[in-house]
């Protein structure tokens, strides 16, 4: 029954928020402060003097036919089977581990030739968004939202559920409010929030803080209010999701 709720409550909260983006739901939003998010994880810190290390079995060639079509960062160089699709090693990992069909055919791939599989760490480690320390920006950035009332429920979305790159929305929030978040969740937040805004408080012990709340196990209640979450935030490999949550945490790259 839970499921139904949830799905219903998610399909219905989404058509709102798209008809009525300028109305009272946005002003509604802005109540709780969910509203104009700033991102833990900023791309413009350190991702693109790191993009070149996606794959170094797959370095890119200059020309531009020869790029993975997804990331454009590495050389095609694997084959999708029967299809005969191609992509860059590391994406053809990414497809591999999420069981997904072909991007761009959507048929079975059955084989992947030239694959060169990656273990956990190694696919962790070569992903742009890997798990890292947050930089001095990103840290300052963090408590100043602790300071400015950051919500129970975006603190839970952010250190329970969501990965470094993602952002919460206001439907998501209030599923956490509505049907996952306790007394005693909220209780252990309050002095998470305090242990951050200490003046012993570091980049350091925000990682490990990080590291402990993360949630890898799920249960399905939790499944299902993130599975709605990352359908309307469009991300369709939400198999992948739920597979990578799995080793996000045990393959820490600083």
């Amino acid at each position: 029954m839970i499921k139904l709720v949830l799905y219903i409550t998610g399909f219905l909260s989404s058509l709102i928020a798209q008809s009525l983006a300028y109305g009272c739901f946005y002003h509604a939003c802005k109540k709780v402060n969910c509203d104009d998010i700033v991102p833990l994880y900023n791309l413009n810190d350190t991702i693109k003097e790191d993009l070149k290390d996606i794959s170094n079995d797959n370095p890119v060639n200059n020309s531009e036919d020869l790029s993975c079509h997804f990331c454009q960062q590495e050389t095609n160089s694997v084959t999708f089977f029967p299809c005969g699709h191609i992509s860059g090693n590391y994406c053809a990992n990414k497809i591999s581990i999420g069981k997904i069909d072909c991007p761009f055919c959507y048929g079975t791939i059955d084989d992947f030739e030239n694959l060169i599989q990656l273990d956990d760490c190694e696919f962790d480690k070569r992903s742009p968004y890997r798990f890292r320390a947050l930089t001095q920006i990103e840290f300052r950035r963090l408590k100043d939202s602790l300071k400015n009332g950051m919500t129970d429920e975006e603190f839970m979305a952010r250190f329970w559920y969501l990965r470094r790159f993602q952002e919460p929305d206001y439907i998501l929030l209030v599923h956490i409010k509505h049907y996952i978040i306790t007394t005693d969740d909220r209780k252990n937040i309050a002095e998470l929030k305090a242990t951050l805004l200490s003046s012993k408080s570091s980049i350091t012990s925000e990682l490990q803080m990080y590291q402990r709340t993360f949630k890898q196990e799920i249960t399905s209640n939790e499944e299902d209010v993130l599975n709605i979450f990352f359908l309307r935030s469009n991300i369709s490999y939400v198999d992948f999701e739920f597979r990578i949550r799995k080793i996000y945490l045990n393959c820490v790259q600083t």
